[in-house]
């Protein structure tokens, strides 16, 4: 995987949109509800958002006052975090090796970053880092585009007649229950759950047709949620995961 093509794109994204923040309010509302329910963040703990980007999702967990730290390996879009930052830090730094302290995250989150590696290993790589910045007990919480998910097939898989790759790395796939499952234990966490979860609405997406249909999208979306289908269909996976102690 070269991950230098990562970099390039959400630079040349910063550059040509601005912040990278591409969810609706429904969504934020939806993901940082699931955070608090399934992680019970404590005031003050210390939090690091692994892959932050520009930082769209940090500041919005703002709201649990935490000790909040983005890292992501873009220079652009760290800068661009900072000028947005509340109370929270942003560093530029390579998720597989951190150089943060051994145990010194209570929390550790992966906020639609997993799926930007097409590789098993390097997704193991990956966790296996978070692990060891997390004290015993710490929790883990990711979400990404889900392989089980009819919509993202339809748009993200390149065996669809709809597929498009605009708006998206060469390094992203859908990842499946499975995949996540194994890596996470590969990596050496217990007390895995996998979720599938709707209701994550979109403000923009880069193709033309999808954007026109975007609409009808985001009302599939908002249907899904409150289905019995969420779990098996959802659109994103959500993952939550514990440090042995």
């Amino acid at each position: 995987m070269d991950v230098s093509k990562e970099v390039a794109f959400f630079d040349s994204f910063e550059t040509e949109h601005g912040e990278y923040d591409v969810l609706g309010k429904g969504a934020y509302r939806r993901l940082l509800g699931l955070f608090g329910s399934l992680v019970r963040p404590r005031e003050g703990e210390c939090c690091f958002d692994l892959g932050c980007g520009t930082g769209a999702f940090t500041r919005r967990l703002s709201a649990f006052n935490l000790d909040l730290t983005g890292v992501d390996i873009s220079p652009r879009s760290i800068e661009a975090a900072r000028k947005k930052s509340g109370h929270e830090r942003y560093l530029v730094g390579d998720i597989r090796a951190t150089n943060l302290a051994d145990g010194e995250a209570d929390i550790i989150l992966y906020s639609g970053v997993l799926h930007h590696c097409n590789e098993r290993a390097m997704r193991v790589e990956i966790l296996r880092e978070g692990l060891r910045i997390l004290r015993p007990g710490g929790r883990l919480f990711a979400f990404d585009p889900s392989a089980h998910s009819p919509s993202m097939w339809l748009y993200r898989d390149p065996r669809s007649p709809f597929y498009s790759s605009k708006g998206k790395t060469e390094n992203e796939v859908l990842l499946t229950r499975q995949d996540l499952r194994t890596e996470l234990e590969e990596a050496g966490f217990s007390s895995i759950r996998i979720r599938g979860v709707s209701g994550i609405s979109y403000t923009y997406v880069e193709e033309t047709f999808a954007r026109l249909i975007l609409p009808l999208y985001n009302l599939y979306e908002a249907a899904l949620r409150f289905s019995p289908f969420e779990d098996r269909y959802g659109t994103f996976l959500l993952s939550f995961a514990v440090k042995p102690d």
